[in-house]
C-alpha cells in the first residue's frame, strides 16, 4: 500500500507548480518505465506508484480534494490494521475521479476490499477495478527494396499476419538503414492501452549498373579506343529510362559525364542530384593482329600520356 505521500513519491514539495510536478513524472516515469527495468518487480512497481501521483497531482481538483484530506490527516491510500488485520481503504475519497485503473494496479488485480462506515454493523463493500492501461511495445523488421525503389520512391503492402495488411510509402531518396514508422503496427496494448509502433529498417539492395554517391548516381561507362579517339553517340541506362550521349572526341579514362537532374532527390525533398557517366577505356586482352598492326602504327607518335 502506499505509505507515502504522493508529493514524496514525486519528490517535489507540496508549493509545486504544475511544470515542476509534470517534469518530476517524466523524470521518475523514464527512470522507472517496465521496458528500461524488464522484470523488476520494485521498478515497476514503483511505476505505477509514480503513475497514481500523477494523475491525481496534474488535476487542480483532485489536487485539491488529496491535500484537504491529508490536513485532515488522512491519507485515502494508507493501510492500517483493521477490522481484524484487514488493509483499510477509504474507497470514497476518490469514487469521482476515475482511478480505479490506477487503484487495481497498486492494490491488487482482485479489486480491493474496504470496511465502510456509514453503512450498517460491520458494512463491507468490495470495489472492482480494471487493469491500469499499458501501451504495447514497438517491433523493428527488416524490409528489403531495390536501389530504384529507394531512388524514386515506391508502394508496398504488407502481411502482417493475422489477417492484417498494410500500405507502406517509401519516399524518394531513402537510404540503406533509414527506419520508417508505423504507428499503432506493433505490439497490442494492455487493458485498453494503444497498440505499440512498427519500425521498419530499411535494406537496400545494390544495383546492378549503379553506384550512389550521396544524392548523385555513378554509372561506369566502358568504351573502346577509338570510341575515346574519334568521339561517339551511345545509349545509356538512367533511372529513368535509356537516353542518348555523346562521348566528345579525346575524352580520357575517369572522365565524368554528367547528366543534370538524373539523380536521387534528398528524402526529405528538394532538387534531384545528377547521374555522372564516369569513362572507363577498354583495349581487348587478347588483341588479333589488326588491333596490334594500329597500335604499332601509332607507337612513335609524338603524343606522351606521360608529359
Amino acid at each position: 500500500m502506499l505509505d507515502k505521500d504522493l508529493y514524496e513519491i514525486l519528490g517535489v514539495s507540496k508549493g509545486a507548480s504544475e511544470s515542476e510536478i509534470r517534469k518530476a513524472f517524466h523524470k521518475h516515469a523514464k527512470k522507472y518505465h517496465p521496458d528500461v527495468n524488464q522484470g523488476d518487480k520494485a521498478a515497476e512497481q514503483k511505476f505505477k506508484e509514480v503513475n497514481l501521483a500523477y494523475e491525481v497531482l496534474k488535476d487542480k481538483k483532485k489536487r485539491a480534494h488529496y491535500d484537504q484530506m491529508r490536513a485532515q490527516g488522512r491519507n485515502p491510500f494508507a493501510q492500517s490494521a483493521h477490522a481484524g488485520g484487514r488493509g483499510h481503504f477509504d474507497p470514497d475519497a476518490f469514487a469521482d475521479f476515475g482511478l480505479g485503473d490506477l487503484f487495481e494496479e497498486i492494490f491488487g488485480r482482485g479489486g480491493f476490499s474496504a470496511d465502510v462506515g456509514g453503512m450498517g454493523r460491520g458494512g463491507r463493500t468490495t470495489y472492482r477495478t480494471r487493469g491500469f492501461a499499458q501501451r504495447g511495445h514497438d517491433r523493428e523488421a527488416a524490409l528489403t527494396i531495390s536501389f530504384q525503389e529507394a531512388a524514386r520512391g515506391s508502394e508496398r503492402v504488407l502481411d502482417l499476419g493475422g489477417g492484417r495488411r498494410v500500405s507502406v510509402r517509401i519516399p524518394e531518396g531513402v537510404e540503406d538503414g533509414t527506419k520508417i514508422k508505423l504507428g499503432g503496427q506493433g505490439d497490442p496494448g494492455q487493458n485498453g492501452g494503444p497498440n505499440g509502433d512498427l519500425l521498419l529498417r530499411l535494406q537496400v539492395l545494390p544495383h546492378k549498373d549503379f553506384k550512389r554517391e550521396k544524392q548523385d548516381v555513378v554509372l561506369p561507362l566502358a568504351i573502346s579506343f577509338s570510341e575515346a579517339v574519334l568521339g561517339k553517340q551511345v545509349e545509356i541506362p538512367t533511372l529513368d529510362g535509356t537516353v542518348q550521349l555523346k562521348i566528345p572526341a579525346g575524352i580520357s579514362s575517369g572522365q565524368r559525364l554528367r547528366l543534370k537532374g538524373k539523380g536521387i532527390a534528398a528524402s526529405r525533398g528538394g532538387h534531384r542530384g545528377d547521374q555522372f557517366v564516369e569513362i572507363q577505356i577498354k583495349v581487348p586482352k587478347s588483341p588479333d593482329d589488326e588491333y596490334v598492326k594500329v597500335a604499332k602504327a601509332l607507337e612513335n607518335h609524338s603524343f606522351n600520356p606521360r608529359a
